[in-house]
C-alpha cells in the first residue's frame, strides 16, 4: 500500500474511532423516522378512503393513526439530532486534530516545500465541504436510500406496473450523474486548489500592507486580487453549473413520474383495479422515491468530490520517505558543528551558500557578519536543517545533518529569530510555550532577556494578543529571546535577534548572551560595534554566499580587507547619526 493509500485510510479511521456506537444509532432512528414520513401515503389513502365511503370509524381510525406517527416522529428526531449532532462533532474534531498533528511532525524543510495556503484552504475550505458532503452526506445517502426502497415497496403494495414505470422514470438522473459525475470530482478539486492559490495571495497581500500603502500600489494590488479572485468564482461557478444540471435532470424525472403516475391511475381507475385514494396515495409515495433519485444523484458526485479532498488532503499530510528514514538521535553536542565544502542553490540559479568550510567549537561564540543577501540567515536555517538539497556534509559531531532525527536536534540546538511568532496568550505562556518550567529559570531568562520591566508593568498573564499586536517590536523581540534562553540548549542560534530593539537594549542582550558560560554561540548580527565584537572568539565575514574572511576582531582588523571597510563604514555611520 503506498504511503498517500495508507494516510487516506488513515484519515477515513479517524471519522469511525470511538464514534461507531453513534453511527450505528444514528443510521438505526434514521430508518424508523424515514418510516414515519412513508406512512403518511397511508395516512392519506385511509383518509380519502374514509371520505369517499363515509365511513366515520375509518376516519378516526386514520386520525388515530397520524397521532401516532407524530407522537414516534417526534421522539425519534429527537434521538436521531442527538446521536448524529454527537457523531458529528467526534468525528469532525478527531479528523482536524489527526491533520494537524500530522502536520506539526513535519520538517522544517518539508513544510517549506509546501504553500502555507494549502494548509489553510484545507481547515476553511475543503473541512467545510468534507463535513456537508462526506460527513453529512455519508447520513443523507443512507436516508434517501433507505426512503427509496421502503418507497419503493410501499407502492409495489399498492399497484406494481405503476411502479415499475415509476423506476423507469427515474433513470433519467441516474444516466446523468454517471455522465457528469467525474466532471464534479474534477472541478471540485480544481477549485480546492484555485482556493489555496487564493489564501497565498491574500496572505501575502495582507502581509505586505505596508509596502503596498507606502509606494501607492493599490491599484496595481487590486489588479491582482481581481485576477485571481475571478480565476477562483469562475472556477466554482463552472462546479456550480455541473451540478445544477444534475439536479434539473432530477427535476425533470419527477415530473415524468407524476404524469406517469396520473395517467395509468386514470386508466386503472375506469378498469375499476384502484381507487383514487390508491391514486393519491401513490403520488404520495412517488415523491418517496424521486425525491431520493434527486438528491441522491447529487450526494453521491458530492461524496465522491470530497473523498478527493481527502485524499488530497492525505497527500500533503503523508509523512516523506527521506524524513522516515532519519533514525539518528544525539541529545548532546560533545565536540562541536563541522561544514565540509557545504553549497547550496535553488534550481539552475546562482550558489546561496557557495563551498562553506567551518568548524563551531563547543562552548565558543560566533559572529557571522556581512552585507545584505551575503548567506548569512540562510547559513543558520541550514544547520536547523531547513533544507535538504545542499551539497557538501554538516556534521553535528560526527553525525550528518541528513540523517539526524529533526526533533532530537531541537532538543540541542534553540533559535532567536528576527521575525517573532506570539501566540494569542498570555507573556508567560508565549514564553514558556505552555510548558512547565522552575521558576528561578524562568526569573533568569527574564532578567537575560531584559523583561522585567514589561512584567513589572503589565504582569505575566498580560495578552499579547494577535501576533503581539498589544506589544511593541522590541517587546515581542524579548519574549523570543526568553523563550529561547529558557530553554537552555548546548547550541544557541540568533538571526539578527536584536534588529528592532533599541541599541542600549540590543547592547545588553547581546552581551549577556555572550556572557552565557558553557554552550555554543552562532549569532548573526548587523550590530558592528567594537566592544561586542572583541568578546567573539571567530567572526565569519559573509560575501555572495562564501566566507570571505574568519579570525577574531584584532586579526581581521590588521588584515584591511572586507571586514575592516564594513566596520569603518558602520563607524562613521555611528557617527554621522
Amino acid at each position: 500500500m503506498s504511503g498517500s493509500s495508507q494516510e487516506f485510510n488513515n484519515c477515513l479511521k479517524q471519522f469511525r474511532l470511538h464514534n461507531r456506537m453513534n453511527l450505528f444509532m444514528t443510521l438505526v432512528v434514521q430508518v424508523i423516522v424515514v418510516i414515519t414520513n412513508v406512512s403518511l401515503a397511508f395516512f392519506i389513502m385511509m383518509i380519502v378512503n374514509s371520505m369517499e365511503q363515509k365511513n366515520q370509524s375509518l376516519f378516526f381510525c386514520s386520525m388515530l393513526f397520524m397521532l401516532l406517527v407524530v407522537v414516534i416522529y417526534f421522539l425519534f428526531s429527537t434521538l436521531l439530532k442527538y446521536f448524529k449532532n454527537l457523531y458529528m462533532k467526534r468525528a469532525l474534531s478527531q479528523f482536524k486534530k489527526y491533520v494537524f498533528e500530522k502536520i506539526l511532525k513535519k520538517s522544517i524543510s518539508e513544510f517549506n516545500n509546501e504553500f502555507s495556503g494549502k494548509f489553510i484552504s484545507a481547515f476553511t475550505n475543503d473541512l467545510n465541504s468534507i463535513e456537508m458532503n462526506y460527513l453529512n452526506g455519508n447520513i443523507a445517502i443512507f436516508n434517501y436510500a433507505v426512503m427509496f426502497f421502503i418507497a419503493i415497496l410501499a407502492m409495489a403494495y399498492v399497484n406494481l406496473v405503476i411502479t415499475l414505470c415509476v423506476l423507469f422514470g427515474c433513470l433519467i438522473p441516474v444516466a446523468v450523474s454517471l455522465i457528469l459525475g467525474k466532471k464534479l470530482v474534477a472541478k471540485e478539486r480544481k477549485t480546492s486548489d484555485e482556493n489555496a492559490t487564493f489564501v497565498d495571495q491574500i496572505k501575502d497581500l495582507l502581509n505586505g500592507f505596508l509596502e503596498i500603502k507606502s509606494f501607492k500600489a493599490e491599484n496595481e494590488v487590486l489588479a491582482l486580487f481581481g485576477e485571481q479572485n475571478f480565476t477562483l468564482e469562475e472556477t466554482k461557478r463552472e462546479r456550480r453549473d455541473t451540478n445544477d444540471t444534475m439536479l434539473i435532470a432530477g427535476q425533470i424525472s419527477s415530473l415524468v413520474v407524476i404524469i406517469i403516475i396520473f395517467i395509468l391511475g386514470i386508466i386503472f381507475i375506469f378498469k375499476g383495479t384502484m381507487t383514487i385514494a390508491s391514486v393519491l396515495g401513490c403520488v404520495q409515495l412517488s415523491n418517496y422515491i424521486t425525491d431520493p433519485i434527486k438528491q441522491l444523484v447529487s450526494l453521491i458526485s458530492n461524496k465522491k468530490a470530497s473523498i478527493g479532498l481527502i485524499s488530497k488532503l492525505a497527500d500533503i499530510i503523508k509523512e516523506r520517505v527521506n524524513q522516515a528514514v532519519k533514525e539518528i538521535h544525539i541529545n548532546e553536542i560533545k565536540r562541536g558543528i563541522t561544514l565540509k565544502d557545504v553549497t547550496l542553490k535553488y534550481e539552475e540559479g546562482p550558489y546561496i551558500l557557495n563551498h562553506i568550510n567551518m568548524v563551531f567549537s563547543k562552548g565558543k561564540s560566533y559572529a557571522i557578519v556581512g552585507g545584505s543577501g551575503s548567506g548569512k540567515s540562510t547559513l543558520i536555517k541550514l544547520m536547523l536543517g531547513y533544507f535538504e538539497n545542499y551539497g557538501g556534509k554538516v556534521e553535528y559531531d560526527d553525525k550528518e545533518l541528513s540523517t539526524i532525527n529533526l526533533d532530537s536536534l531541537y532538543d540541542v540546538v534553540s533559535v532567536i529569530q528576527q521575525n517573532v511568532f506570539l501566540f494569542d496568550k498570555s507573556i508567560k505562556n508565549n514564553i514558556t510555550m505552555f510548558k512547565e518550567f522552575d521558576e528561578e529559570k524562568m526569573e533568569h531568562a527574564i532578567s537575560l532577556a531584559g523583561l522585567k520591566n514589561l512584567i513589572a508593568k503589565k504582569g505575566e498573564d498580560y495578552n499579547c494578543g494577535e501576533s503581539g499586536s498589544n506589544l511593541s517590536g522590541g517587546e515581542k523581540q524579548r519574549i523570543s529571546i526568553a523563550r529561547c534562553l529558557l530553554r537552555e540548549t548546548p547550541v544557541l542560534l540568533m538571526d539578527e535577534a536584536t534588529a528592532s530593539l533599541d541599541n542600549a537594549t540590543a547592547y545588553l542582550v547581546e552581551n549577556q548572551i555572550l556572557q552565557i558560560e558553557g554552550i555554543t554561540r552562532i549569532i548573526v548580527t548587523h550590530r558592528l560595534e567594537e566592544s561586542l565584537l572583541r568578546k567573539y572568539d571567530e567572526i565569519l565575514v559573509m560575501r555572495d554566499g562564501r566566507i570571505e574572511e574568519a579570525g577574531n576582531f584584532e586579526k581581521l582588523m590588521k588584515a584591511g580587507g572586507y571586514f575592516s571597510a564594513l566596520f569603518l563604514v558602520a563607524k562613521e555611520g555611528c557617527c554621522e547619526s
